[in-house]
């Protein structure tokens, strides 16, 4: 349980779900739930645009999976 705990807050460091989007705190780019196969695109200033294969919701469901075992 504690790994899942530190998982999420992991995830909620760099991204927030506003109005059924995921967005990335460090540019405000934003991703819809159904696009959630599409490599998600950061601004160019952004520092997480560094970082290859961003799958924010993907991500998520995976971290909710193992919390569900």
């Amino acid at each position: 349980m504690v790994e899942t705990e530190r998982s999420i807050e992991e995830w909620n460091g760099q991204w927030a779900i506003v109005a059924e989007r995921a967005v990335c705190i460090g540019c405000m780019e934003s991703q819809a739930l159904e696009d959630c196969e599409t490599l998600f695109v950061h601004a160019d200033t952004c520092e997480g645009s560094d970082v290859e294969g961003h799958y924010p919701w993907v991500a998520l469901h995976h971290i909710l999976d193992r919390a569900r075992g």
